[in-house]
Parts: structure tokens; C-alpha cells; sequence
């Protein structure tokens, strides 16, 4: 096969594994749409960054392994093996501290999966994990909210920055707002639309 077809048909094979098998494009959500999507909605702070590769279609994709202590649960079922609630979540791409490698650089075909930094805090709507465990953030970067702290109320934007997200009327998909939010809003707001689900 010639070498400027592998890398396109590389991207459609790791996304038909990291998307939900309704996904066909990505489209503005709104924060029902998220959690209603979302196998899991949780805060955690990432404790454990690993690379590995699955194999699947004849090639080994590569993935990043995080671990993260989850701080607050929104919806879904979460592992505890020691007293504290956990995820361990399998996405495909090269994390930020594993891209380079020497004097060379690895790019990822799929440059809208979020990539998390250890760390760092976040609120995560996560897929349900695929035949080969790969999961990926509901939206891509629209379900990867960054909690902003140091100042005097915690923020969090997520990758698009909030745009076309109005929490404070999470079931409506108009009005656009955009900009980061408090996160006791955005908290708020996902339990509304989670009904206290798990």
C-alpha cells in the first residue's frame, strides 16, 4: 500500500475504535448530551501516565494509559481497590511527555483527542470502553473540562473553551456562551442533568 494512504486510513481505523459507533462527526453538544452519552462523569486529578500499543487491524496503535484519583463522582460505577475510587482510562495517542523521543517528534493523527498532564485536575465524560478497552472523552475536547485553581474560585473551560456550553441551562442547546465557568456551577449543572444517576 503506498505511504500517503497508510497515515488516512491509520486516522478512520483509531477513530472507528475510540468513538461510540454512532459517531460519525463531531457536532456541538450540550451538557444533557454529554452526560447522557458519558458512561462515566467524575473530577480526579491524574496520578499515572503510561504509553502501551493495542493491536488491532494488523497494527499496533499507540495509547496512553491514565490513572486517575477520582475527588468527585457524577455518573457510573468506579473501581476502589484501596479505600479510594480510581479510573484507569485507555485512550489512543502519545501523551504530551512521551511526543518527543531524541530528535524526533511523534505526531498524533488525531489531534483533537484531549490529551491529559499529570497532575493536573480535571472533570471527565468518558466513553464506555470498546471491544479492545479504548475510551475516549464524550465530544472529544467538548467532554475534557481543565479545573482552573489558584485564584479565588476554582474555573473550568474545556478544550473549545466553553463554546455553545450554557450549564446554567444544561438541557437547552441554544443561547452560546463561552469562557471559563466556576466549577461549583458546572457541578451543579451535572447533577441536574444526571439526576444523581450511577
Amino acid at each position: 500500500m503506498h505511504a500517503r494512504l497508510k497515515l488516512p486510513l491509520l486516522a478512520a481505523l483509531m477513530v472507528s475504535f475510540a468513538l461510540p459507533g454512532n459517531a460519525t462527526m463531531l457536532r456541538q453538544m450540550s451538557l444533557r448530551d454529554l452526560a447522557t452519552q458519558a458512561d462515566k462523569v467524575f473530577r480526579g486529578v491524574v496520578v499515572g501516565i503510561d504509553s502501551t500499543t493495542v493491536r488491532a487491524g494488523g497494527s499496533d496503535l499507540p495509547v496512553t494509559i491514565y490513572r486517575l484519583k477520582v475527588a468527585e463522582q457524577f455518573k457510573g460505577t468506579f473501581d476502589a481497590p484501596k479505600g479510594e475510587p480510581v479510573v484507569e482510562l485507555r485512550m489512543l495517542g502519545v501523551a504530551k511527555t512521551a511526543a518527543q523521543i531524541g530528535n524526533q517528534k511523534k505526531i498524533s493523527a488525531l489531534r483533537d483527542l484531549p490529551q491529559l498532564e499529570m497532575g493536573h485536575d480535571y472533570v471527565l465524560f468518558t466513553t464506555r470502553p470498546s471491544a479492545i478497552g479504548l475510551s475516549t472523552t464524550v465530544g472529544l475536547g467538548q467532554g475534557a473540562f481543565t479545573i482552573q485553581s489558584g485564584t479565588k474560585e476554582e474555573l473550568v473551560a474545556n478544550t473549545f473553551g466553553n463554546a455553545g456550553l450554557d450549564p446554567r441551562r444544561a438541557a437547552a442547546t441554544g443561547q452560546p456562551r463561552s469562557g471559563p465557568i466556576p466549577y461549583a456551577e458546572l457541578a451543579r449543572a451535572i447533577r441536574e442533568v444526571t439526576g444523581g444517576q450511577r
